[in-house]
C-alpha cells in the first residue's frame, strides 16, 4: 500500500464531506427561511430543523418552532445518542456511510493499481504521470480532449445503467431506495443501495482503465466534474452554468417524475433518446 493511494482515499472522502458541508451550511443554515429564493422545491424539507436548543429569531421550521442547526453527515447518526431521522429513511446513515467509504476505496484502489505498474489497465495514462518528458509535452488541448472523452464514456454507460435501474424488478430491489427522496438535499446522493452504488463506481472509475491515452490531468479534471456535479445534482439548490450547459434542477426533475432526465451530469443522452424534460 502506497502513501499516495492512502492520500487519494482521504482526499476523495474529505473532499466530498467538505463540499456537502459547505452547501448545507451556505444555504440550509445561513439562508433558512428564504427557501423560495434558492431551493428547487421550496415546500419540501427534511432532516434539517431540530426543536431543541437556542437559535436565531429567524431559525425556525416555518411553524414558529425554534430549532438549531445540526450537521447532516450521515455517519454521525450512527453514533448520535438521538439520531436525526426527520424524513430520513431508516437505512440512510448506514447505506450513505458505506457508499462514501466504498467510493473513496475505489479512488485509492485506482491509484494503487496505477502505482503497481499495471500498464495494461492504464495504457499511456501511466507514462503521462511518471515520464517527465511526456508530462511536459501534455498540453491543455490534450487534457481537455481527454476529459471530454472520459465524460462521454461515463455519460453513455451511466445513461443505460440508470435506465436499467428503472426496470420494474430492478427498481423494486435496488433503485427504489434512492428515490425515497422526492426533493433531494445535501448527503442524499449517497443514499443508494450498496449494490447499485458499487456498479456505478465501476462505471465512474472505468475511464482510467478503458479510455486510451488519457493524461492523468484529464482524469483528475473528469473526476472533479463528476464529484462536484454528483453533490450539486442532489443539493436542492438552484445552480446553473452559463448557456444552460448544466442545471441542478435537471436531475431534480428526475426525482419528481421518475420517467425523465436519466443522464448524468449533462442532458445530452436524454436529448438523443427523447427522455429529456425541461426543468
Amino acid at each position: 500500500m502506497h502513501a499516495l493511494s492512502v492520500g487519494v482515499f482521504a482526499f476523495q472522502l474529505c473532499g466530498y464531506v467538505a463540499l456537502s458541508t459547505w452547501v448545507e451550511w451556505r444555504w440550509y443554515h445561513r439562508r433558512r427561511g428564504k427557501e423560495r429564493e434558492w431551493k428547487t422545491q421550496p415546500g419540501k424539507m427534511h432532516g434539517k430543523i431540530h426543536r431543541r436548543g437556542a437559535a436565531r429569531d429567524d431559525d425556525d421550521d416555518g411553524r414558529g418552532r425554534r430549532g438549531y442547526y445540526a450537521w447532516g453527515l450521515p455517519a454521525l447518526d450512527l453514533v448520535r445518542a438521538s439520531p436525526s431521522k426527520d424524513g430520513r429513511h431508516p437505512s440512510h446513515a448506514c447505506y450513505a456511510t458505506c457508499n462514501l467509504v466504498v467510493s473513496s476505496l475505489f479512488a485509492g484502489a485506482t491509484c494503487e493499481a496505477y502505482l503497481a505498474g499495471d500498464g495494461k489497465l492504464f495504457g499511456l495514462f501511466r507514462s503521462t504521470l511518471v515520464n517527465a518528458s511526456a508530462y511536459s509535452v501534455a498540453s491543455a488541448y490534450s487534457v481537455l480532449v481527454g476529459a471530454v472523452l472520459a465524460v462521454t464514456w461515463q455519460s453513455v454507460l451511466e445513461y443505460y445503467w440508470h435506465r436499467a435501474m428503472h426496470l420494474p424488478r430492478v427498481y423494486r430491489l435496488l433503485h427504489k431506495f434512492h428515490h425515497h427522496y422526492k426533493s433531494p438535499q445535501p448527503w442524499d446522493d449517497l443514499f443508494i443501495h450498496p449494490a447499485e452504488s458499487f456498479g456505478y463506481c465501476l462505471i465512474l472509475y472505468s475511464p482510467a482503465f478503458c479510455v486510451p491515452s488519457l493524461p492523468v490531468q484529464a482524469f483528475l479534471l473528469y473526476m472533479t466534474i463528476m464529484g462536484a456535479c454528483g453533490v450539486l445534482d442532489h443539493c436542492g439548490v438552484k445552480m446553473r452554468w452559463p448557456f444552460g450547459a448544466y442545471d441542478t434542477q435537471f436531475h431534480d426533475v428526475h426525482h419528481r417524475s421518475f420517467d425523465a432526465n436519466f443522464a448524468f451530469p449533462f442532458p445530452t443522452m436524454d436529448r438523443l433518446h427523447g427522455t429529456h424534460r425541461a426543468s
